[in-house]
């Protein structure tokens, strides 16, 4: 059996409501060389039962014995995976059907460019609405400066050549910003090939990880930012946005959990006037304006 040129990596946990559309988004590919390697992470629902209706040799199905993290899960599907590239897809996510082919300059090009990435929509599951998610020029070369300034890639979107992947793994002390980690890292090497055109779709929706763990995605990036080398001239370029970024997640969190004292009381610290003005109008007055709107209209 000849190599197939992509590995895409599906992982899944009971990915039930969406994940028919996401394994029906391969099967429409129009570019046919390429494996499944979906790792079921001892899903509980009937995840499993919808993807054994898929009777594709291409597809391979791997079932963990015990439930891992999401990026052990992921390192597991890399050493399964036989192609020269890596694709991830997630379980509540789907690509257009050109999506692979639309990728083939990357594949030629893979001496200059160690990964790939694109621009996408998000889709809004509770308002139908799409939106597209990044509004400039998806950037391509060494972009880690852009990516510290501005994380505009989806891993969704991403196709990594595994010669890189061979250095490099998910750190599965993560849940959440694994990809972050691993795409930061692979950029401080290699250059990237940015394309403009949204082959991709990211589902929005009340389940999403996430959204629903804002404390936990402090905390890691956190922990990350605590161990990273800011003798790296970009990262030490960088610092202080870094540290601003994570004083904004914090903030997303207090105001997520409905802590607006402590919200209140934290900007108010602020020494800089115009920074302690632009969190006011981030954070407190769409809610003021929203709760009066709602008692007078």
């Amino acid at each position: 059996m000849s190599k197939k040129t992509v590995s895409i990596i599906v992982n899944c946990y009971n990915g039930e409501k969406y994940l028919q559309k996401t394994l029906n988004s391969i099967l429409k590919q129009k570019f046919k060389n390429f494996e499944v390697i979906f790792i079921d992470n001892c899903s509980t629902d009937s995840s499993p039962r919808i993807y054994k209706k898929i009777k594709d040799k291409r597809f391979h199905y791997f079932r963990t014995k015990k439930k891992i993290s999401l990026y052990a899960s992921r390192n597991l599907a890399l050493k399964k995976s036989k192609g020269k590239f890596i694709a991830f897809l997630d379980a509540d996510d789907w690509w257009s059907n050109d999506y692979l082919t639309l990728r083939k300059k990357f594949f030629k090009s893979s001496k200059m460019y160690g990964f790939s990435y694109s621009n996408c929509f998000h889709y809004f599951q509770n308002l139908n609405k799409y939106e597209t998610f990044y509004h400039q020029k998806m950037p391509s070369g060494y972009i880690l400066d852009n990516l510290l300034k501005y994380y505009f890639i989806k891993i969704s979107s991403v196709i990594i050549k595994k010669n890189v992947l061979k250095k490099y793994q998910f750190n599965p002390v993560y849940n959440i910003i694994g990809d972050y980690d691993l795409i930061l890292k692979i950029a401080e090497r290699y250059k990237g090939m940015g394309f403009q055109k949204k082959f991709l779709n990211i589902r929005i929706h009340k389940d999403n990880f996430t959204h629903n763990n804002r404390k936990m995605f402090y905390e890691e990036f956190l922990y990350w930012i605590k161990n990273q080398n800011f003798n790296n001239k970009i990262f030490k370029k960088n610092k202080d946005f870094l540290f601003q970024k994570l004083e904004y997640l914090r903030l997303i969190y207090l105001l997520h959990n409905k802590k607006r004292l402590g919200l209140i009381q934290d900007i108010l610290k602020y020494p800089n006037i115009l920074l302690k003005l632009k969190l006011i109008l981030i954070f407190i007055l769409p809610r003021f304006i929203l709760r009066f709107k709602h008692k007078y209209s």
